[in-house]
């Protein structure tokens, strides 16, 4: 009976501690500039069945009428479509399951997308690059964090000395970033920000 008395008070004296510890911190997200390497880029390409339309004089094709005109066109800036693999999964789950296919290929190579996305054929439409960046190493997620950090530590030690007080140890840090990323094509354009949350200790 005494022991479980004992663990008690323990507890309660660790929850008092914690409390007095969580009413005299800081909490803020630090952030810095992360250079992405491009490891892969996947094109997305979604082929739909054309109709007749005499008003723009457009004849009607099947979608694998068009599939062959578009990988003819492709063969002529080198880009083999046998090497485009069926999206089934993206297919199943989309809108426009009886009217359309969807197709992706992977490359490295920029020059090929570009060359993809060169050729305009009808009945190609929704044309969309994704892009992968290159798996962070434990080095780089290392060197990233203590930047943050550091942007972390500037902006609490602005933030306690408005109200009188000075920053202590770090107590806490949240790190919600992985380790690789993928991009639309347009959001590359925009530097990619590396955040985690830092929590200090505020002292007198």
């Amino acid at each position: 009976m005494k022991s479980i008395k004992t663990i008690t008070l323990i507890l309660f004296l660790s929850l008092c501690v914690m409390n007095a510890q969580q009413k005299n911190t800081i909490t803020v997200f630090g952030e810095t500039i992360k250079k992405n390497k491009i490891k892969d880029y996947i094109v997305n390409i979604e082929f739909r069945e054309i109709y007749p339309d005499n008003y723009r004089n457009v004849d009607g094709k099947t979608i694998d009428q068009v599939k062959k005109e578009y990988a003819s066109a492709l063969s002529k800036v080198n880009i083999d479509f046998s090497q485009f693999e069926e999206d089934v999964l993206y297919r199943l789950s989309s809108y426009a399951y009886n009217t359309s296919e969807f197709y992706i290929y992977h490359t490295n190579s920029m020059d090929e997308v570009k060359r993809i996305l060169s050729q305009k054929v009808e009945g190609v439409i929704n044309t969309r690059v994704d892009v992968y960046a290159e798996e962070l190493s434990d080095k780089e997620i290392g060197e990233l964090c203590k930047k943050a950090t550091e942007d972390a530590k500037s902006q609490a030690m602005i933030i306690a000395s408005n109200i009188g007080r000075k920053i202590g140890k770090v107590v806490a840090i949240e790190n919600s970033n992985h380790r690789n990323q993928g991009f639309y094509i347009g959001s590359m354009k925009q530097p990619t920000k590396y955040h985690i949350k830092v929590t200090f200790l505020l002292e007198d």
